[in-house]
């Protein structure tokens, strides 16, 4: 389906909405996070308000690029409600299901506008914890500094009842890292308990907040990590990271963040207080033209 200018915000129309990569340990892309919401638009009398706009813009601009990219949103999804939690989040964002797609604009849709979809499987919706969710929740709230949260997909009920919201299926736990974890030992206790107990729920942990290099060098020996943060790139813009992705969406996972010029950083665990020494060895495709979007001037 062709993008729909009506759908996405205008350049200057379009400052509020931000995208994040999430990186593996290996600094390449596994997803990205949609930060923020759009403005209000202007080409029709309805006027988009709350997270459901920002999903809204964030689908309509990936949906530009002819290759499926996976992206990650965050709703504070009332889990504490009754009934099903999967048509609670599509009853708040105005979303449906349409077999293995998800209708983002089914609660703005009108006749001359085209439904706006994605594959299910292209988004993760990261919300609260919830013992509906999850069986092992009870552990992960023991780690409010952390602020544990569910990554959960929209998953259909099943082939022969068909549903238009399906259900919500947990898949990975979000956290947010403390600044200073790689020098404090009792953060570093809690976050081993934390990744164990995640592990044995089957849950990827994505660590946020990752903003000082040496936290993201401590963490990088666990290899089964996805990290997002300032430490390996800002948030970028949609006319930033449409640049790049103009160039050639097919590869967008190789959209690399230099992580290798600090390797010796997630070797060296003395004690706290100690200052890692940076390693001489230096990523290659740091000034390829995605790394100077990620870290040069928005």
């Amino acid at each position: 389906m062709k993008d729909d200018t009506r759908l996405w915000p205008m350049l200057e129309e379009s400052v509020l909405l931000r995208f994040q990569p999430v990186f593996s340990a290996q600094g390449q892309v596994h997803e990205y996070a949609v930060l923020g919401r759009s403005r209000p638009s202007l080409w029709s009398g309805q006027t988009p308000a709350g997270p459901a706009a920002g999903l809204r813009a964030a689908v309509a601009f990936f949906n530009k690029f002819d290759t499926p990219i996976e992206l990650s949103f965050e709703h504070p999804l009332d889990v504490n409600a009754c009934g099903c939690l999967g048509e609670r989040l599509c009853a708040e964002l105005g979303i449906g299901l349409i077999d293995d797609a998800i209708w983002v604009n089914k609660q703005v849709c009108h006749d001359d506008i085209a439904p706006l979809t994605v594959p299910a499987s292209s988004i993760t919706f990261t919300v609260p914890l919830s013992g509906r969710l999850s069986k092992r929740t009870d552990l992960l709230v023991c780690y409010p500094d952390f602020h544990p949260r569910l990554r959960t997909r929209l998953v259909p009920i099943a082939r022969a009842a068909a549903s238009a919201h399906g259900l919500l299926r947990a898949e990975g736990l979000q956290v947010e890292i403390p600044p200073g974890l790689f020098e404090s030992r009792s953060m570093q206790g809690q976050f081993f308990t934390l990744m164990e107990r995640a592990r044995s729920a089957n849950l990827q942990v994505v660590a946020c907040g990752v903003d000082d290099i040496r936290d993201f060098a401590w963490m990088r020996a666990h290899s089964h990590l996805l990290f997002r943060g300032a430490a390996m790139s800002r948030p970028l813009s949609p006319e930033c990271l449409d640049a790049w992705l103009q160039a050639d969406s097919t590869e967008w996972r190789s959209f690399t963040a230099c992580t290798t010029r600090f390797l010796s950083y997630s070797r060296q665990r003395g004690a706290p207080g100690a200052r890692p020494r940076p390693s001489r060895q230096f990523c290659r495709r740091v000034f390829s033209l995605p790394s100077l979007i990620a870290n040069g001037p928005r």
